[in-house]
């Protein structure tokens, strides 16, 4: 990189390289290297802000508050709410019209303060940034429509009803009505008969496919998938990122594709996803190479893998430029179109945690966690728990986190006390009374401790709650959500 000059938020240096050869790359300054960002021609400039690279256009002063519209629709008898974000300089008499990318999790596109509990709101895609940088270096102009995603229905709103839920994988006390009611479809159709008609009605934008796209991540990857393929009318290219295929097992997905792979309209697809496990890159390496099997257009699919890469919101991000070049050309510069993909590093993050820290499964010492129930009387008892690298303490295999309330405790015969097998190597733990929070939603009670710190050596200890400390409600559609704030840990013994 050479030095070029400087502008309002400092030195400016410029990469010379060939964007049909490399498409990501990373910058060092003093002692920090920057994670892998795309590298195309379809972004201004990468601003070094906190130690990360945000979208900017070179020459101006970066601001990260994007300004939106807010539009409420109804869906399932609930406020959907829908953000567009329209170009600073906008003319909606403008000759050339306006290019339009549909999204969903609309909540963390931009920074709309209404994240919280799901991501950090601090932490966003910067999408109107990245649009403005591109529209700086570019001919295309494009709005973004953004759909929140960020409620309680999140896993029903975002998953397509295929057929029977994929539950490999999940704690034998799992149930498929709880993890999902399938309600993606109707929000698929949602998109396409209310939500985008509202949008070409109301301002300055093309209306084919061509000029419409539509991406997501995660379960929005898996929406995004659903949808374009549903409706190749109205999407012409869409951005599957680390989505979650594993929702169903192959026999839904063949099903589900047999009369999509030979549209003559078929839509270009552009995946991405980062780890073979630490993101979806397992399950989007097989879908991919499936459907290049099963005869989908070769000249419509192309594969960006990162295999550093995580499940978060900043990987997405620093991929965005790569799918705008996607969403205008339907191509992307340094990737090959329809070739199978493989990845190197198939390695379970489980065994890269037992390396990096040094440890031996086969000296873990086995044991329970238990909770004290005699004050609470909860009819049930789960803990559920996060952080770390977690894995059952007998069986030393991997455990999967459970969906929200989490695994059901034993309770021990004659007594009010309840264990589970102890997850080693968690760092929080929550016991809660089995209530899910669709239930809360409903109306129905629940009860649970605060979030509580966890390390191994509380394996073999009980918790019990401080009942003389009332719980408190959380607030809106959780309120009949009840949390204690106090506890504390003791010697479990069985006499």
């Amino acid at each position: 990189m050479k030095k070029s000059g400087t502008d309002k938020s400092g030195a400016i240096f410029r990469c010379e390289a060939d964007e049909n050869k490399y498409n990501m790359v990373h910058v060092s300054f003093g002692d920090i290297t920057s994670m892998d960002v795309t590298f195309n021609s379809y972004i201004s400039g990468w601003n070094a802000k906190n130690d990360e690279l945000l979208p900017y256009v070179v020459g101006t002063e970066p601001v990260y508050d994007a300004k939106f519209d807010k539009k409420v629709f109804q869906f399932d008898g609930r406020d959907k709410k829908v953000y567009i974000w329209k170009p600073a300089d906008y003319d909606e008499k403008l000759e050339e019209k306006y290019s339009v990318i549909y999204m969903f999790d609309g909540q963390s596109i931009f920074k709309t303060g209404v994240d919280e509990g799901m991501d950090n709101n601090e932490v966003s895609w910067n999408v109107g940034e990245h649009v403005t940088s591109m529209m700086n270096v570019t001919d295309n102009k494009a709005f973004i429509v953004a759909v929140d995603n960020n409620d309680i229905y999140r896993n029903d709103e975002l998953v397509p009803d295929l057929g029977e839920i994929n539950m490999e994988g999940e704690p034998e006390n799992a149930k498929a009505d709880d993890l999902t009611k399938k309600r993606g479809s109707a929000l698929a159709k949602f998109l396409c008969d209310t939500i985008m008609p509202y949008v070409n009605e109301n301002y300055n934008v093309y209306t084919d496919a061509q000029h419409t796209s539509l991406t997501g991540s995660s379960l929005g990857g898996l929406e995004t998938f659903y949808t374009v393929l549903t409706y190749p009318d109205k999407f012409g290219t869409g951005g599957v990122l680390s989505a979650t295929f594993d929702m169903y097992a192959d026999k839904e997905w063949t099903e589900f594709l047999r009369y999509k792979l030979n549209n003559e309209n078929a839509p270009f697809l552009d995946f991405y996803a980062g780890g073979y496990k630490t993101d979806n890159g397992d399950v989007t390496e097989t879908m991919y190479n499936d459907l290049i099997k099963k005869g989908y257009a070769k000249d419509k699919l192309v594969f960006s893998k990162y295999e550093s890469g995580e499940h978060m919101i900043e990987y997405w991000r620093s991929i965005y430029p790569e799918f705008l070049e996607a969403a205008f050309t339907q191509k992307v510069s340094a990737l090959e179109y329809g070739v199978p993909v493989h990845y190197k590093d198939k390695t379970d993050p489980l065994e890269k945690y037992l390396e990096e820290y040094d440890l031996d499964i086969n000296d873990i010492e086995p044991g329970y966690v238990y909770y004290d129930n005699s004050e609470s009387k909860w009819d049930k008892v789960y803990a559920y728990w996060w952080g770390g690298m977690a894995f059952n303490s007998f069986t030393k295999e991997p455990y999967y986190y459970a969906e929200w309330p989490g695994y059901e405790m034993e309770q021990i015969e004659g007594t009010d006390i309840y264990r589970v097998v102890a997850p080693w190597g968690c760092m929080g733990i929550t016991f809660d009374s089995g209530v899910t929070d669709r239930e809360v939603a409903e109306g129905k009670k629940a009860f649970q401790t605060t979030d509580i710190q966890f390390s191994n050596d509380l394996i073999g200890k009980m918790y019990k709650i401080d009942t003389s400390v009332k719980p408190k409600a959380d607030t809106g559609a959780m309120k009949f959500k009840r949390r204690y704030s106090k506890g504390s840990w003791s010697d479990y013994s069985a006499e």
